[in-house]
């Protein structure tokens, strides 16, 4: 019994630390929801790529592939003025969510 529970602490460890589990910044259920289905599809994808790696590489862990991941996979470039943009929309966004927010005494 004691065996089993490492390896589901190790897999919420690695969520937790190399997939951002825990990085996650909602105000709903919704959102959390899609942030841990999201986690979840991740660590799954992870298992699988080091069963379909094991005999070759033995050792390959989660941060093994989330760093190969970051190399290859391509990231959208963001111009200055997109990222202005997106600024300012935020800045009008937040009166709203500082006035919805509750107010502590």
């Amino acid at each position: 019994m004691q065996t089993q529970r490492f390896w589901s602490e190790r897999a919420f460890q690695d969520a937790k630390n190399k997939l951002n589990m825990a990085d996650y910044e909602v105000r709903g259920w919704t959102g959390w929801l899609h942030h841990i289905a999201l986690v979840c599809l991740a660590l799954i994808f992870t298992l699988k790529e080091r069963i379909a790696q094991a005999e070759s590489r033995p050792l390959l862990s989660v941060r093994d592939i989330v760093e190969v991941l970051e190399i290859y996979l391509p990231r959208r470039s963001r111009a200055p003025a997109e990222m202005l943009a997106a600024r300012s929309r935020r800045h009008q966004a937040r009166p709203k969510a500082i006035d919805f927010a509750p107010k502590h005494r």
